[in-house]
């Protein structure tokens, strides 16, 4: 009996330290993001001057702007969601609504990620892939377009797709394509793909809040001896774009925020809300770095690397040359119900270039404009820079009168203490030829208007003798005599 009772404690004993290392374990690793515990508060935000900020582009009073084709009043399609894994995580660098998501196999992660395309990036591989998911939240779009990757399969992987789609949360599927094969030349060596694009535009989204694309890798049609193998098989993926059109209010009226906490630098709380002067947000006890961003734009922010304080950052594109971005950041305690008033600040400047010329100007076709200057990059909580150029070119319909022989465009700037260098150059297109290619250079913050005055086409070489002024005061009068 004695000996009996001895193995029972034993075996009681190992139960109870196994379930406290087991429930020691599950709490260690529990991620802040999963599900805020303990005593939860109200935050609440207030814009300062909110109205002047969000009003639309086009609704602005007394705001004369020269043509450009890189603008259109109309809506256009465009990129909403991207991927590119460069980063080896999938977060996207481009996304409409915050928190798109790749789901696989029902919530497994232990997919990796690999040489991409071009090999110098990555690319994401699943391994025994039976559905994955783009879970795509599409409030504000008015319609999808196209579904685009790059793909490929190990040499016992799926060779062949099947794409699908679910409005109810995968309660059903209706299809979107027939059975998609690669073609049996293509090898599976990793510089080897296949270039899909799926349209989308019969997924019926008006009024819905979210879409989910279903990819289903298949045996498909194969090479002699290439023998399936749906254990072990892998699926990659890459370059992973959707496109549509977004409503252009919902991108022009919307607030970005993202929450961080101070202590692990994850990311607690994101989102993007209709722009409205106060919101709130629940969060408990703790310590926080907040990021607000709004654009004024007819495209959405590309946000990168979100998930973390330090990593996280975004850009516009130069072509882009009315978007007026504003941000702030923000840290901030809770121990209890607060408000918070922010004062969002422009993080663009204005390049303004203004000819002096007596003679009539209106026979200039275009002025193009290229960057000559390293990008620039907002990174809200780390002095992190990036040194990549944009090599898009900007063009410049001016309609010059003998009122008016200026243009302007937005220059995205992120923020900065201390001036940065700013090149363009420009080529003047009268008739269809290239009359003149001179270079603007100067320095300049965030905040700043930029005005290039000088000589087009009278005199020497118009790329010197510019005169160059700048605004501290936006909004303030600018005079220039020379």
């Amino acid at each position: 009996m004695k000996k009996c009772f001895k193995s029972n404690w034993i075996t009681f004993s190992f139960l109870f330290i196994t379930l406290l290392a087991a429930t020691s374990s599950c709490q260690k690793n529990k991620k802040i993001s999963d599900e805020l515990e303990g005593d939860v508060f109200s935050v609440k935000f207030k814009i300062k001057n909110f109205e002047s900020i969000v009003t639309p582009l086009q609704k602005k009073a007394g705001v004369k702007k020269a043509a450009s084709t890189t603008t259109n009043g109309s809506l256009k399609e465009e990129i909403l969601f991207q991927w590119d894994f460069d980063l080896s995580n999938v977060e996207p660098i481009i996304a409409f609504n915050p928190s798109p998501i790749i789901d696989y196999n029902k919530g497994l992660v232990d997919y990796s990620f690999t040489a991409g395309w071009p090999t110098t990036g990555k690319a994401i591989s699943f391994r025994a892939a039976q559905s994955i998911f783009f879970k795509l939240p599409v409030a504000g779009i008015e319609s999808l377009g196209n579904l685009a990757m790059d793909v490929n399969s190990s040499g016992t992987g799926p060779r062949a797709l099947l794409i699908d789609y679910s409005l109810d949360n995968g309660l059903s599927y209706e299809s979107l394509s027939d059975t998609i094969h690669y073609p049996l030349d293509l090898a599976s060596s990793g510089a080897s793909k296949l270039s899909l694009v799926q349209s989308l535009t019969g997924v019926p989204i008006l009024g819905k809040s979210e879409v989910w694309i279903r990819l289903r890798p298949l045996e498909g049609k194969r090479p002699p001896g290439n023998n399936f193998n749906p254990t072990s098989g892998s699926f990659k993926m890459d370059n992973l774009r959707i496109t549509g059109i977004a409503d252009g209010d919902a991108v022009q009226n919307k607030l970005y925020y993202h929450i961080y906490d101070s202590e692990s630098d994850v990311l607690v709380k994101q989102g993007g809300i209709s722009a409205e002067e106060v919101f709130a947000i629940d969060l408990p006890i703790g310590t926080y770095y907040l990021s607000v961003l709004t654009k004024n734009a007819n495209s959405p922010i590309s946000f990168v690397n979100s998930t973390n304080r330090n990593g996280f950052y975004l850009s516009n594109s130069f072509q882009e040359k009315e978007s007026e971005l504003y941000a702030v950041r923000d840290t901030f305690e809770v121990t209890q119900s607060i408000e918070r008033t922010l004062t969002l600040n422009r993080i663009y400047s204005e390049i303004k270039v203004e000819f002096t010329d007596i003679q009539n100007l209106s026979t200039i076709d275009s002025i193009r404009i290229q960057q000559k200057h390293p990008s620039f990059y907002y990174y809200p909580f780390s002095n992190s820079s990036n040194s990549q150029l944009d090599g898009s070119i900007l063009t410049i319909e001016p309609n010059f009168t003998v009122e008016n022989k200026s243009f302007y465009f937005n220059q995205f700037m992120g923020f900065h203490d201390t001036n940065k260098a700013i090149k363009y150059e420009l080529q003047v297109f009268e008739k269809g030829i290239i009359i003149r290619t001179f270079v603007l250079e100067s320095e300049t913050k965030n905040n700043m208007q930029v005005l290039f005055k000088g000589l087009l086409v009278e005199g020497g070489n118009p790329g010197q003798g510019f005169t160059i002024r700048k605004n501290e005061i936006w909004k303030g009068k600018v005079d220039v005599d020379f």
